[in-house]
Parts: C-alpha cells; sequence; structure tokens
C-alpha cells in the first residue's frame, strides 16, 4: 500500500499482481489494464484550479509512472499499470477535494474559466481553496502560495 499523505491512503487495484503480469501478454491484456480505471471528464479550468494541489497529492505514482516510461524507452504497454494507478489516484483526489473543499474548488475554478485562465484575476478564490486544502485535506503546500498563511511573499500586485 503507497501512502500519498497522512489522510488519503491510495487503494491499489485489487490483485495487482495479476494486472502487472497481464502488460507482458499482450495488446488485449494491456488494453484491459489501461481501461481498468474510468478516465475523468473534467475541464481544463477544473484541472487548472487543482493542478498544484493534484501533483502533491498523486506525486509518488506519477514518479512511478515516469520512471516506468524512461525505464521502457516510452513504450505505454509497459507501464500501463503505472498509467492506471496515476488516473486512480487522480480520481481519488477529485473525489476528496469536492467533499472537503467543493465550495471553494468550484468559486476558483469558476473564476478561472471565466477570465480566460488567468490566475493573477482569481487570487482571492485561489487563497480561499489553498488555505481549505491545506486545512481540510492534510496537503503542505510544497509550491508557492499566493496571499495565504503558507505564503512566501505577497503577491497582491500580481
Amino acid at each position: 500500500r503507497i501512502l500519498l499523505s497522512a489522510h488519503f491512503p491510495l487503494p491499489l487495484i485489487v490483485n495487482t499482481r495479476h494486472l502487472e503480469n497481464m502488460a507482458s501478454a499482450g495488446d488485449d491484456a494491456v488494453y484491459a489494464i489501461a481501461t481498468s480505471v474510468p478516465e475523468l471528464n473534467v475541464t481544463s479550468s477544473v484541472l487548472t484550479a487543482a493542478a498544484r494541489h493534484l501533483g502533491e497529492h498523486c506525486k509518488l505514482v506519477n514518479d512511478a509512472f515516469t520512471k516506468c516510461k524512461v525505464a521502457n524507452g516510452g513504450d505505454p504497454k509497459k507501464c500501463a499499470f503505472a498509467g492506471a494507478q496515476v488516473t486512480k489516484c487522480t480520481r481519488d483526489f477529485f473525489t476528496a477535494l469536492k467533499t472537503s473543499c467543493g465550495e471553494t474548488f468550484d468559486a476558483q475554478w469558476k473564476c478561472l474559466d471565466v477570465n480566460n485562465l488567468e490566475y493573477h484575476k482569481c487570487r482571492e478564490t485561489q487563497s480561499k481553496n489553498d488555505e481549505c486544502v491545506f486545512d481540510k485535506m492534510g496537503l503542505t503546500g510544497a509550491f508557492a502560495t499566493y496571499d495565504t498563511s503558507r505564503s512566501y511573499s505577497s503577491y497582491h500586485d500580481a
């Protein structure tokens, strides 16, 4: 079991050894692995609003996927299992985000949506969402924040 943060353990796909063995069995098996986790249907505004926190939450599985691709010359068939884990982590993250910070997250992505994804026009909603994620989801904000309790400096003029 891989722990992504103190609050969100990543439940791995059941019978992982079987799926890992399938990756070398052929195209049908690889396809079964790659489609074992449903894709996400989100807009660019939603993905942009969540990106920094998603990156922190899913860092371990993202790193594992990247290492797999490098080790296998970028062959997607050999990394189908790791790719499914990235998708699962992302789905789990969005579920937790909506449960913990749905109102502040909705305000942030909607602001980005109407402002052509320009963060500097959405600092107020971003700050409120960041604070919620820090407080309720246990993420540490391992990146520069803007006008939050964890800011490195003030960006009011940005």
